[in-house]
């Protein structure tokens, strides 16, 4: 579980009996996110062109997400299959599972590919919260909202790019960035195939 406090008071943590809950929770430095107030007509233009926003929370992701790295090693220290999940799915739970996929392995295409299902998976979902916040919203508007509702290839490149631009290559950020041993590498390789 990689929630916040607020997303875990809104919505309890499941119970699915015989599983172990590792809670892992985001740094609270930053403000409490309110999607009613913050994604509206009006308000939404000031995050800047549609992806653009969202592109910066990836590329943001390697330098203040360190629950990446505790995520994994608590995975490799485990050894057993994981249940990985956020809200939504698609952003803190979709990097998670996109460096899990790479660091054990899977070509670029396959974990892209994971990566967007959450857009078909949740397309009922993310439907409902559009019609939920769009009132009164410009196509332009609108468009910044669907930027922020759903999975997109440049998120998960700004992400990657990130990772290169910051440590030079994915390698060294699993080593000093995750902090994960080969042996926790291993680890996790072993339960992903």
């Amino acid at each position: 579980d990689i929630r916040n406090q607020w997303e875990v008071a809104a919505h309890a943590e499941p119970c699915l009996v015989g599983a172990k809950t590792v809670s892992l929770k985001p740094s609270t430095q930053r403000r409490r996110k309110d999607a009613s107030k913050r994604l509206v007509a009006g308000v939404i233009g000031a995050y800047g062109a549609p992806e653009e926003r969202m592109c910066a929370n990836y590329r943001r992701y390697v330098r203040e997400y360190p629950l990446v790295g505790q995520a994994l090693r608590s995975m490799a220290a485990e050894r057993r299959p994981a249940l990985i999940h956020c809200v939504n799915g698609k952003d803190r739970t979709g990097v998670l599972c996109a460096t899990l996929l790479r660091a054990t392995g899977a070509d670029e295409e396959a974990i892209m590919e994971d990566y967007l299902r959450v857009n078909t998976d949740h397309a009922d979902l993310t439907a409902e919260e559009a019609a939920h916040l769009d009132g009164g919203m410009t196509d332009h508007e609108r468009a910044i909202l669907m930027s922020f509702l759903e999975a997109r290839p440049a998120y998960l490149r700004a992400y990657f790019d990130e990772i290169d631009r910051l440590y030079g290559s994915f390698a060294t950020y699993l080593r000093e960035g995750l902090h994960l041993t080969n042996e926790a590498i291993e680890s996790l390789r072993a339960l992903v195939a």
